[in-house]
């Protein structure tokens, strides 16, 4: 059925909701990374573990990134089988008649580019107007992203720090598409199972 123009703002203002709240957890995961593991680097002197402690930060983020995109993998496919099923009974829930919250590749990146906003406004500040809250900030908050080149050294250009979004995004798409795709696997085998039940009851 079609949606008329308010129940299309209502539909994308659903969505939105639904995608803030998958990026909150990674958001928090990133800033707490960064300042209880990322940040030690740069009170260290020796450069070999200076890098050693940021591939451990980097590693500890993308595990973070990958278990919570997963789940959000695994929790839009539920989503998607419920729904589906709520609106072949006819239901009432507007999230179900809407789709909101289904799964859908776009939403693993969506989700992924979200939880890096904050980070890419900051950064964006600084690269512009640099100046020491934003260096604060980025040091502190954004550490997975503003330490690595500048633990590498030499004169890199900081608009070079944009190029580690790709990490948390990517891996959130990946293990959304991936946790989705083991969901769809255990809704087959409960399906299947259920099938054979009812066969037997005839």
């Amino acid at each position: 059925m079609e949606l008329n123009s308010q129940q299309k703002r209502q539909k994308i203002l659903y969505e939105i909701k639904d995608l803030l709240t998958g990026s909150a957890f990674p958001l928090m995961l990133q800033l707490v990374l960064s300042a209880s593991v990322i940040m030690f680097s740069g009170y260290v002197g020796d450069k070999a573990v200076q890098i050693l402690i940021l591939i451990v930060g980097e590693l500890m983020l993308s595990a973070a990134y990958f278990i919570f995109g997963r789940q959000n993998g695994v929790s839009a496919y539920r989503k998607t089988v419920i729904t589906s099923k709520k609106r072949e009974l006819e239901t009432n829930d507007v999230k179900a008649y809407y789709g909101t919250g289904e799964y859908a590749v776009w939403k693993g990146a969506a989700i992924g580019l979200i939880s890096v906003v904050p980070f890419a406004l900051v950064q964006f500040i600084e690269c512009l107007a640099p100046n020491t809250v934003c260096d604060f900030i980025l040091r502190y908050a954004f550490g997975w992203a503003s330490c690595p080149f500048a633990v590498i050294g030499g004169n890199l250009s900081k608009w070079l720090d944009f190029i580690w979004i790709v990490l948390p995004v990517g891996v959130h798409t990946g293990a959304y598409v991936f946790g989705a795709f083991k969901e769809a696997k255990r809704q087959k085998i409960l399906e299947d199972a259920q099938d054979i039940k009812d066969r037997k009851k005839k």
